[in-house]
Formats: C-alpha cells, structure tokens, sequence
C-alpha cells in the first residue's frame, strides 16, 4: 500500500470536479484529481460505485437563464468556452442557438428574465407562434397555457459535449501538473495526529491510501451514498431519474432538422404527466456513428426519485427507462416533431441532483475550512460547470469570493434525516 501526499485533492472527475481541479493547478501547488473513467459497457461495469452525469454527447447550453445565479454562471462558463477548446485543442461547443417556448400566463417570468438579458447585454428576439412556425416549420408549436411565446437566442448557444468539456478540462488541469488518479474513493477520514486527511482508493484491484492537507468533493448526485462524505455527514440533496430517448435520423430527414435549435418548453400547468415541459436536441451524432435527435422530460412525475446507492448504479448500469417514461416520450415526440420517422429508437438514462436552494452547493460543510463540497447541478449544470468549478477551487483555498451573487446562496445544507425529503416536483419547474 503506498502513500502519496498532495496539497489539496479533489474527490469526482466529472464536470465540477475537472474544471475545479483546473483552475486549482494554477496555484503552482500539488493537486490530486481522483475519479473512475467512463466504462467502455456500462454493464459490464459491475463494480463501479458511481457514474458521471457527463457520459453523453450533448448538454443545452445558453446564458438565457431562469434567475440571476444561473444565467450568471451560464454566462461567465459560456464566454470562456471557445478559450478552453483553443487551449485544450479540444472542440465540444455546438452554436446553433436557443429556443424557449414559455406559456404566456407566466408573463411575469418572462419579463423578468428579458429584463435581465437586456441588463446583461444578451440578445434575444421574442417570437410569436407564426413566427416559430415559419424558421421551423417542422416543429409544432404546443397549446400551452394563454398561448406561447419564443425567446430565441441565437448567438452563444446551442449544445456542448459533456465528454468533450471533460476531456478538455482534464487536459488542461495535467497540463499543468495535475495528478490525475483513475479510481474510486471509499472512505474519507481526517488522520488526528498529522492533520491530513487520508483518502482510501481502489484502482482496478490495488487499494492505496492518499494523504492531503485539503479535500473538495465533487460528487454529484452519489455524494450522499458511497462513502466519499466523512462518516456522519450527509448533505440535504434529493436524486432523480432522468429518463431520454434517442430517435435515429437518417440522413434524408436529418437536414432541415441540422437548423434546429436546442428547445426548451415551460408549461406551468400542474396536470401530471399531461404537462409539456420538455427539451428536445437537434441531430447529434453518438459514438455508434448514428445520429440522434434526443428528448427529455421536464420535472413530471415520470421523473422518479432515487434513495439508494443500488437504485442509482443499476439506473446508470443497464439504461432502461421505465414504460411510463417511454410512453410519455414518445407521446411528446408526436407532439413536437410528428413528421419525423426514426429509423430506431435508444433509451438513455442519467441522473440529476436537487437541492432544495435550487443552487448548487459550494463551500465548507462544518467548520473545517479543509473540507469543501461542490455538488448541485439541478439539472443545469453543465453549462455552467467552468464558474462552478471556478467558485469551488477559490473557496477550498479559502480565497475572496468574486462572484456577483452572495456567497450565501451556495451554502451548503446538511441533514440528519434517514430518508431524503421529497422534493417539491410541482411546475413550473424552470429552465433545464
């Protein structure tokens, strides 16, 4: 059993843990970034103890957002992407623009979140329904509540590749002198006589012990089950199912479909699985080659929360959704693009993490200043991971917080309950 000794490590290889560890190794100290690869056959990872919610090909991306935090982080994560890909070599942002269908009988949202484009410098046309149906005249326009209006943004948005940004962000974190450890961390325990905290890792059959003087755990949505929080800890976080299918597009049909949008719909309407929140992604191409136009659920009750470390793994393990999940998919799939034939169609399954500030959670979990947790995404955090993992790597430094959001937004919620509360799932359920 060896023993190596690190600065600060950072415990999750995903989107907030790749960019943390990044902007960490610029401080010209030692730093650990611990996380298992993306297995090649997700069954046949048996043991694995958690999977990253960026083993896809495409995560919406825009600097529209529902509120000020997000369309914050949004913004100062997007504005720094073409950056990342030049200094990484690596490409994973598709511009090709953004549409929100809002219900017009939350026009106050609506105005609020034009107010704070316009603030924020953001173009977006407001469109009404002839005015979709006339740039995209294969895409049908919901019934939604009051009728509908479109926010189109069409610069700086679009869809990134959450493996690509992950590759890239690793690049660069080794780059510049990053140690990065393919494994899993059991356990996590703070070593009273030396101060260090001692992370106990398996790396394909070998178990090491890493000593460090500071620890940022970048969990997601397993933080809570698999042994990386320090025994008695457990952070006031739900998980969920987030269930996908992929329609294949051949190539004769896949054209006009190359101009569409990302598409998001709010529909506040609180009837169950009838409500129309979705997302629905333009034709993207997935490692089997084929092309996908992928479709998602808003927060419906289709979406279905997970207690369980065993619930989660065999989620992310076999990537079948249920029948309920299914039809209603596919009911929305003949809502919004009834014209289009798939050639197939694919289940894919990944989870999201709430949290019941609806933010993520970034900071110190008691009143050890070495022990800092980022998780949180709610559904939105990939576009913003850069400025998440950003804000995570200053405050387990212990530097100034320089965002223009109070620190106290993001603070961290622990809880003793034994089962997670059910969160409030009614819409309408913002921007995903």
């Amino acid at each position: 059993m060896k023993q190596v000794s690190f600065e600060i490590a950072v415990i999750g290889a995903g989107m907030f843990g790749s960019a943390a560890a990044k902007y960490l190794s610029q401080h010209q100290i030692k730093v650990a970034l611990i996380g298992p690869d993306e297995p090649v056959n997700k069954q046949e990872a048996s043991s694995q103890r958690s999977f990253g919610a960026y083993y896809d090909q495409a995560r919406i991306t825009r600097r529209l957002g529902w509120d000020e935090v997000w369309s914050a982080t949004d913004s100062k994560s997007l504005n720094r992407f073409r950056a990342i890909e030049a200094e990484s070599g690596i490409s994973f942002f598709h511009e090709c623009g953004s549409l929100v269908l809002m219900a017009k009988t939350i026009l106050s949202r609506t105005e609020s979140i034009l107010k704070h484009c316009q603030d924020s410098l953001i173009p977006v046309e407001r469109m009404a329904s002839k005015q979709i149906n006339s740039y995209w005249p294969f895409l049908r326009v919901p019934q939604l509540s009051g009728g509908v209006e479109g926010l189109y943004e069409q610069r700086m948005a679009g869809y990134l590749n959450p493996r690509k940004l992950v590759a890239a962000q690793l690049a660069l974190f080794e780059r510049a002198g990053g140690a990065l450890i393919r494994g899993n961390v059991v356990k996590v325990e703070k070593e009273g006589a030396s101060d260090l905290w001692k992370l106990y890792t398996v790396q394909n059959q070998d178990r090491d012990i890493i000593y460090t003087k500071r620890v940022l755990i970048a969990g997601g949505a397993y933080i809570n089950h698999n042994g990386i929080l320090p025994r008695g800890y457990k952070l006031d976080l739900c998980a969920f199912t987030e269930p996908n299918l992929l329609f294949e597009i051949e190539q004769e049909e896949r054209e006009p479909l190359m101009k569409m949008p990302t598409l998001i719909t709010v529909d506040p309407e609180d009837v169950g699985n009838n409500n129309l929140s979705i997302y629905l992604l333009p034709p993207i191409r997935y490692p089997d080659g084929k092309w996908y136009v992928r479709i998602g659920p808003g927060m419906q009750p289709i979406v279905k929360q997970l207690d369980k470390l065993e619930e989660m793994r065999q989620w992310c393990i076999y990537q079948q959704i249920t029948d309920e999940q299914r039809d209603f998919l596919m009911q929305m799939k003949q809502k919004f693009i009834p014209g289009i034939q798939a050639k197939s169609i694919r289940e894919a399954c990944c989870i999201i993490e709430k949290t019941p500030s609806h933010y993520p959670y970034i900071g110190q979990i008691d009143e050890d200043s070495s022990l800092n947790v980022v998780t949180g995404g709610n559904g939105h955090g990939a576009r913003g991971s850069d400025e998440i993992g950003r804000l995570a790597a200053n405050a387990a430094l212990g530097n100034a917080w320089d965002f223009p959001i109070e620190k106290s937004r993001f603070t961290p919620i622990l809880t003793t309950a034994e089962t997670p509360i059910r969160m409030e799932s009614k819409p309408p359920f913002g921007l995903c």
